[in-house]
């Protein structure tokens, strides 16, 4: 009696152990997945930049000038507006700042410039745009500040 209980000890021992193998395989699992979806992210994210930079471009050049040329730009991108909404599905969004000032969390600062008429951190522009994911900065914005 003793032999089959010390036999039922060890089994019930041996599944606790193998159950606390197994969720330390599942939270490493998880956690490479979270690393990969957000590596994923960025990389959709390139394509944006790559939209935006165009667009910067065009209207610098005042490619859009033209009815025919202004068609064609929106329907090009298009496919920006499809992309920024895929993410916003999987929950991930731009970052917006409060009253135009820079926040260390979410933004870098990549230059700055003097203006007596505005606080040190406004943000004078961003120069690439910050993202988070659910709730957390995925890339932040890099920016351009007032420092007097």
């Amino acid at each position: 009696m003793k032999k089959s209980i010390n036999k039922i000890e060890r089994v019930i021992v041996d599944s606790f152990r193998d159950n606390i193998n197994q969720k330390k395989v599942i939270e490493n699992l998880e956690s490479q997945l979270l690393i990969e979806r957000r590596a994923m992210l960025l990389d959709i994210i390139q394509i944006i930049d790559a939209f935006e930079k165009a667009e910067q471009l065009i209207i610098e050049r005042e490619w859009d000038k033209t009815e025919q040329s202004e068609k064609s730009i929106k329907r090009l991108l298009t496919a920006k507006t499809k992309t920024l909404s895929i993410l916003e599905k999987y929950g991930v969004s731009k970052i917006l700042f409060n009253n135009n000032m820079c926040n260390d969390e979410y933004c870098k600062t990549i230059g700055d410039e003097p203006d007596s008429t505005k606080p040190n951190g406004y943000i004078l522009s961003i120069e690439k745009t910050g993202y988070t994911y659910e709730n957390k900065p995925l890339r932040v914005a890099e920016v351009l500040i007032v420092k007097n």
